[in-house]
């Protein structure tokens, strides 16, 4: 099992971080690895979507239940896909005027096939990255903090 846990300060509100995180329908715009982004369902507080990541050749697709608390957090469950495992917590916490605090903690697991021990370290990058990834989409999109 693998875990991952990444944060960032930025001059953003956790209500402006929250909806980029949420707008799943974006995700292909700004994450170069992700080709397709779908959500399946939208509800008030539930997000059930599926992703198909495309890395040096391979294409993988996972569906994952988001269940949301507004503006505070986003937990996320597989629904189907090449894992084992796959949960994980994006938190957005207020600091005031001076913006937020966000954390990501990504725990998974992949099933043991080759190709899924291929796509580990892919998938390893990818949620390294996501942090960084959202913190350059708020400046692209509500400007320099």
């Amino acid at each position: 099992m693998t875990t991952i846990k990444r944060s960032a300060l930025v001059a953003y509100t956790a209500r402006q971080m929250f909806e980029l995180v949420n707008s799943i329908e974006e995700y292909p715009r700004f994450l170069p690895w992700c080709r397709v982004s779908q959500v399946i369902t939208r509800a008030d507080t539930e997000v059930e979507a599926s992703l198909e990541i495309t890395w040096s050749g391979i294409h993988k697709s996972f569906t994952t239940c988001n269940h949301l608390y507004p503006y505070e957090r986003i937990d996320i469950t597989l629904v189907k896909g090449p894992f084992r495992h796959l949960e994980g917590r994006w938190e957005f916490i207020a600091l005031g005027e001076q913006g937020c605090k966000i954390n990501l903690e990504l725990e998974f697991e992949l099933t043991g096939h080759l190709v899924d021990k291929v796509f580990q370290p892919i998938f390893h990058h990818i949620a390294n990255s996501l942090v960084d990834a959202f913190c350059r989409r708020a400046v692209d999109i509500y400007g320099n903090g």
